[in-house]
């Protein structure tokens, strides 16, 4: 499960279930509700970092082909003998990043909200086949300890690593049937091979459950038996029947194994639950706010990562979404939190805003 963005919202997976309710529609217009929208990055400034790649033009790739992959997520690399790293994983476009404008992303909207999917599957067809360079990066559990950001905080990118090249990931088919390749997958960070390993991430640990138990929800108890998402080859385990169990239940197979005529051999995976002793203190409040280090990465992006240009266009596209705020305390909360990541963008984007009231283009 990887993201077009190396940071979340949240790094609290208590919050999760309240963010999205925010991104949601309002329970009596079913319009998106602004004041709730921005409310969150007003109250909770972790999550600026992802507000602001989100509002630049990076938050409107020029489809699926020109948009960089980051697993976000801190996982761990793991060794036969135990031993492991901290890893994140990056995928390059080999397209290139290319991005529209929002007056760019609102046209091609209007004319086909689908565009994006089509140029995929064109490109595909045409034998164009769009290809990511996947790179990692790894610490070790000294290196993280000592590292300035914690490496397990979701809103923190990993900033002045070496990512190793490692392989490609190249598309090269297109689905015969969209709902029952498409709309039927399913993925979950739970679903892994020998050698990787979840960490500590407490909004990783909740993805581990919470994902497969959408899954049950949205496909079936059986998802696992679809097509799309079973193996390749034949299983031979005690899970049976529930909902629509579909390729044939296990037939007469006992439900457990007996003593002598089915024996349970349980076999030793090499690498698989590495030792990793637990030192610390357990933290109830994961979104008290450092001042010295919160802002840091949001001014980092700002500053460094964006053009002048692009700075204007991140101005503009706040701008042209605050006007439909009408709480003023949200409002002014928001531009105090853009005012510590730099004065530049509180500033930008109250001369973006007062131009967007008058109608004027910001």
């Amino acid at each position: 499960m990887f993201n077009n963005t190396p940071v979340f919202f949240i790094r609290d997976p208590a919050k999760f279930p309240r963010f999205i309710h925010t991104q949601k529609t309002d329970p009596a217009t079913n319009v998106r509700d602004w004041n709730t929208f921005w409310s969150w990055p007003a109250q909770f400034p972790e999550s600026l970092l992802q507000f602001l790649r989100l509002f630049s033009d990076l938050g409107t790739p020029y489809g699926f082909r020109h948009m960089h992959g980051w697993s976000g997520h801190t996982y761990k690399l793991v060794q036969d003998d135990g031993s492991w790293v901290y890893t994140r994983v990056k995928l390059e476009s080999e397209q290139g990043v290319r991005n529209f404008t929002d007056a760019e992303a609102a046209k091609q909207a209007g004319a086909n909200d689908a565009w994006a999917t089509k140029d995929l599957f064109d490109s595909i067809k045409q034998g164009d086949y769009p290809a990511w360079k996947v790179s990692i990066a790894t610490m070790t559990e000294q290196e993280a300890a000592a590292y300035r950001y914690d490496v397990l905080d979701l809103t923190k990118d990993w900033l002045n690593v070496t990512y190793h090249d490692i392989g490609r990931m190249v598309l090269t088919q297109n689905p015969d049937n969209y709902h029952a390749e498409i709309e039927q997958s399913h993925f979950s960070p739970a679903n892994m091979v020998e050698g990787w390993e979840p960490s500590n991430d407490p909004v990783l640990q909740s993805r581990l459950f919470s994902y497969n138990d959408a899954a049950r929800h949205r496909i079936g108890v059986n998802y696992q038996q679809i097509p799309v998402n079973c193996p390749f080859n034949p299983i031979a385990n005690f899970d049976r029947d529930g909902h629509l169990s579909v390729r044939g239940n296990q037939g007469s197979r006992p439900n457990f194994p007996t003593e002598f005529g089915d024996k349970l051999n349980v076999e030793k995976k090499p690498g698989a639950l590495p030792e990793q002793k637990i030192e610390g203190d357990v933290e109830y409040y994961l979104s008290e706010i450092n001042e010295d280090i919160d802002y840091e990465q949001p001014r980092q992006f700002y500053q460094v990562q964006l053009s002048e240009h692009d700075r204007a266009n991140l101005h503009s596209n706040i701008a042209g979404t605050l006007v439909n705020v009408d709480n003023e305390d949200i409002r002014e909360t928001l531009l105090k939190q853009f005012a510590k990541v730099d004065a530049a963008l509180e500033r930008g984007v109250r001369d973006a805003y007062k131009k967007a009231s008058n109608g004027t283009v910001a």
